[in-house]
């Protein structure tokens, strides 16, 4: 009975450690799996097709270059594509992308320079007038219109400060009016001579009333109308020293 009792005994233990080499043996299989799975991917075939060089050229029928794709001396990028007059030039050096209409002249750019502004610009076959609008890394933006001799005649402008500005200017470039809202939100009107000296004012002041001011060419102030607390008007005739020689009411 006691020889029976230690055989099952024996039996038993040689059960359970069988179950267990077994586990073992599962679990080694799955890790070799996993790492053969992952060597598989590691050497596996790389992308088909690849084609690497330090230039690319497209050439047309003629023989002619129609497009370069290379790096210039900093090692940028740089995409150079032409149809006879016609062109596009595109190049991280920058970033930037400059395009030429098929007279070779009338063209657009758009790109970023050293100091982080943004900028597009249009212009004619006359290379001076278009339009320009610009974006600056403090915040303040502005689009402008050139003439033909490529001076800015008027331009929107929005400050960093907060004010906003229309601008006007002549032929040679010197403002001659402006409208705008002011760092406090206050809306003015300023109309300048030729010499650059204001001679027309207009103001809504903080208290709501409007004031309109005539100087002279020093820009002395010589008349002033304006509205007083109760709404009531005010207009004062200045010397051009300042003083006041008539008064209504």
């Amino acid at each position: 009975m006691t020889d029976s009792l230690l055989s099952q005994q024996v039996l038993d233990r040689l059960g359970r450690l069988e179950r267990a080499n077994l586990r073992y043996r599962l679990a080694l299989a799955a890790a070799g799996l996993l790492a053969f799975g992952w060597a598989a991917c590691s050497v596996g075939p790389q992308a088909k097709n690849v084609l690497s060089a330090e230039r690319f050229v497209l050439v047309g029928a003629d023989g002619s270059e129609k497009a370069t794709l290379e790096l210039d001396s900093k090692g940028n990028p740089m995409l150079q594509m032409r149809n006879g007059q016609s062109s596009a030039f595109l190049t991280t050096n920058g970033p930037s992308l400059l395009l030429r209409g098929p007279d070779g002249k009338t063209g657009a750019f758009m790109g970023i320079d050293s100091k982080n502004s943004s900028r597009l610009e249009l212009c004619s076959h006359r290379l001076l007038d278009g339009v320009r609008l610009s974006a600056h890394a403090d915040g303040s933006s502005g689009a402008y219109v050139l003439d033909v001799n490529g001076r800015e005649r008027g331009g929107l402008e929005s400050f960093a400060s907060g004010g906003a500005a229309l601008n006007f200017r002549d032929g040679q470039g010197g403002m001659r009016g402006q409208m705008g809202l002011d760092e406090a939100g206050l809306p003015n009107l300023i109309l300048l001579d030729g010499g650059g000296g204001r001679r027309v004012g207009m103001v809504v002041q903080e208290d709501g009333n409007a004031l309109l001011e005539v100087a002279d060419e020093r820009g002395q102030p010589r008349l002033q109308l304006t509205t007083l607390f109760d709404g009531s008007p005010r207009l004062e005739c200045k010397s051009p020293d300042g003083s006041v020689v008539f008064q209504a009411p």
